[in-house]
């Protein structure tokens, strides 16, 4: 397989999480905790899995289980703000597929804390070999004396706080403390792709961080208790499964522009590539009217004016799968269409009330 073709593989692994992520079941479910900002956290999700060729890998349902927890915190999963991370783990309990979970990143943590409106300052620093952390017996106060030897090298970190109440603490740990702390508590701490064996600095500024709220400051105790359990449930919101998911109509998308996602737009001499879908909200000709959508049968013989939403979109489903397999006769594939456009015009009217 030539380079190109794995890059498009994995666009196709990526077109599926984004048309899980954009179906309206799952979107629905992120309305429900989120409200009108719920699409935003579904993009965040979205931009995270588009730079990292594993997350393209992962189930489109742990991806969105996990953009679900960040969003708990109101936590972004945009990797340029470093407030939540997706990371891909290969669960060999499962066959060896790729799962996503859900990581707060220092930034993250930090930004829960200033959110408490509670703290002057929220801080944390390197400290350099040659410098020594010295405390002041009396008042618990740190402060840093000595000079920076050359090369510069950081041998750990300090945290601080102050609240508007008065009340300021620091804490020091050396580079060796805070990874005998990690590999102590993390549950991640020797896992490929997670935070301690891809971004160290990362690690070791949320264990200093949260080490110094957990004990002298405070986090709001929801917010507190997610951290606690980063792998955990949310509530009692779940997300569907990716088949039973309605699949939104698409339209294609050039292959230049493919290639140009994918990093190939500098070949002088691509090889083809297959166009792709792209989600489109622009209204779809439509001479049918409600009545004989209504009036459109199952094989079974049951009008589809005469099904609950959860039916039809079990059976939009079903039929876009069997669409999918390209196995369909000229007629038959015709015949799978109409069915879809009806079902789809009879979901929509009973979503929005009209009958």
């Amino acid at each position: 397989m030539t380079e190109q073709s794995t890059a498009v593989t994995k666009y196709d692994n990526y077109l599926k999480i984004k048309t899980y992520g954009q179906s309206p079941e799952v979107l629905n479910t992120f309305v429900q905790l989120l409200g009108r900002t719920a699409p935003h956290y579904i993009q965040s999700a979205l931009i995270a899995v588009q730079a990292n060729e594993l997350l393209m890998e992962c189930t489109p349902r742990s991806i969105f289980s996990s953009a679900l927890r960040a969003a708990t915190l109101r936590l972004s999963c945009d990797p340029a703000l470093g407030h939540a991370w997706l990371v891909p783990y290969k669960n060999n309990n499962k066959g060896g597929i790729y799962e996503a979970q859900f990581q707060a990143g220092w930034k993250g943590v930090q930004h829960l804390a200033i959110r408490t409106g509670k703290y002057r300052y929220i801080n944390v620093s390197p400290v350099f070999e040659g410098e020594e952390v010295i405390e002041d017996r009396i008042t618990g106060s740190l402060k840093i004396e000595g000079g920076v030897t050359s090369p510069k090298r950081e041998k750990g970190l300090i945290a601080s706080f102050a609240l508007l109440s008065g009340l300021q603490k620091s804490i020091y740990m050396t580079n060796e403390e805070m990874d005998a702390h990690g590999k102590k508590y993390s549950k991640g701490y020797n896992k490929v792709g997670g935070i301690w064996t891809t971004n160290k600095p990362a690690a070791y500024h949320k264990t200093i961080l949260l080490k110094l709220l957990r004990t002298y400051g405070y986090l709001d105790p929801s917010d507190a208790a997610i951290l606690e359990d980063e792998q955990g449930e949310v509530g009692d919101l779940e997300l569907p499964d990716e088949a039973d998911v309605t699949i939104v109509e698409q339209e294609p998308i050039p292959a230049e522009e493919i290639n140009d996602l994918l990093g190939f737009d500098d070949d002088p001499d691509p090889e083809p590539v297959q166009l792709m879908p792209r989600v489109t909200t622009e209204p779809v000709e439509n001479t049918m009217t409600i009545e004989d959508a209504c009036k459109t049968t199952t094989s079974e013989g049951k009008p589809y004016g005469e099904m609950a939403i959860v039916g039809l979109e079990k059976m939009l489903s079903a039929m876009h799968a069997k669409l999918a397999k390209n196995e369909l006769t000229p007629v038959e594939k015709a015949e799978v269409e109409h069915k879809i456009k009806a079902a789809k015009m009879v979901y929509n009217a009973k979503v929005n009330k009209e009958i």
